[in-house]
């Protein structure tokens, strides 16, 4: 039955294979330069203020080809996952569904559960390794990067273990929507259309909640404003203070009174007016005593986010494949 299974997917897996050696040897050769350019920025041996050495490496990175690279990886690493469930799921039992053959294979030697249980341990494998080995060499490669520009965090499902548990849900929500829709076609657009809402919504409601935030509040900076917004007719102000969080996944930065309510204004005409002095409306607003009330990821929280986000989606994959065991043996026939 293994050897059956193989016979079936090789094609896939060849292609696969052939994709990850080419992306394997591009990544090799650019990850020289971007190696070279962090030794001669300086970054390698820069101790305490870095700023300038981070500047002149980004600098000339941008000049170089593994910047498009390093843009390249994050379309593909999620596109990944959902190209495994639509090309290795949904097809995967279509074929002999579609065909009736299925009734068949099951009254040969091989019983049904043993059929599925070989196939999903084939390919199930054979997509955690392939994202994995995926994964682990643009981690790899990247991480100089995330170093210098310290966001590592905000790339949770593009770098370490999530790719795999996204890969392996993709692929059983491919399988079991084939095993129900029993169509290659209609089964691969419903894995697309599943898995990106699924994926939007983790990315912007989900993953910030995973792990318990860390909180700051502090006085608002007035050197350091990244927005001042002024409505004229209403008076309604939006002050936000830079966030001073190296390497850390700002989830909420809000200005807040004296009472820790948000701050919205009335702005005062005479100092933040259509004719007032630009500087007279900052020493205005340094006179409310605002402060600003961070809600944030901490680099730490790293490697919690992956296992946690990670374990989410292996137990997804394995309800799907116990809810697919349980449909073929009671309901498919």
């Amino acid at each position: 039955m293994i050897w059956f299974t193989w016979r079936q997917f090789r094609i896939q897996a060849w292609i696969t294979a052939a994709f990850l050696v080419a992306f394997g040897v591009v990544l090799l050769v650019t990850g020289r330069e971007v190696a070279d350019a962090f030794d001669a920025a300086g970054l390698a041996a820069c101790q305490g203020d870095c700023a300038s050495a981070i500047n002149n490496f980004l600098a000339r990175l941008g000049s170089m080809a593994a910047s498009g690279v390093y843009d390249l990886a994050t379309p593909i690493m999620y596109l990944a996952p959902a190209l495994v469930g639509i090309f290795w799921g949904a097809p995967l039992l279509a074929h002999e569904l579609e065909t009736g053959t299925h009734r068949l294979a099951w009254n040969q030697s091989i019983t049904r559960t043993r059929w599925l249980a070989t196939k999903l341990a084939v390919i199930g494998a054979a997509t955690a390794a392939a994202v994995g080995l995926l994964s682990w060499a643009v981690t790899v490669w990247a991480s100089k990067i995330d170093q210098a520009t310290g966001d590592r965090i905000t790339h949770i499902p593009e770098r370490g273990i999530v790719p795999i548990g996204y890969a392996l849900f993709a692929f059983m929500l491919g399988v079991t929507l084939d095993m129900l829709i029993r169509r290659s076609i209609p089964a691969m657009a419903g894995t697309l259309a599943i898995y990106g809402a699924i994926v939007v919504a983790m990315e912007d409601w989900v993953r910030a909640r995973l792990v318990a935030t860390s909180h700051a509040v502090n006085p608002l900076d007035l050197e350091s404003l990244e927005q001042l917004l002024i409505e004229d007719q209403s008076g309604w102000m939006s002050v936000v203070g830079g966030a001073n969080l190296p390497d850390a996944w700002v989830v909420s930065n809000r200005t807040i009174t004296e009472t820790g309510q948000l701050f919205t204004g009335p702005a005062d005409p005479q100092f933040c007016g259509p004719d007032a002095v630009a500087r007279a409306c900052g020493d205005w607003i340094g006179t409310l005593g605002l402060r600003q009330e961070l809600t944030y990821h901490p680099a730490s929280h790293f490697w919690p986010l992956q296992w946690v986000e990670t374990g989410i989606f292996v137990a997804a994959a394995m309800l799907l494949a116990g809810f697919c065991f349980w449909w073929t043996r009671r309901r498919l026939t």
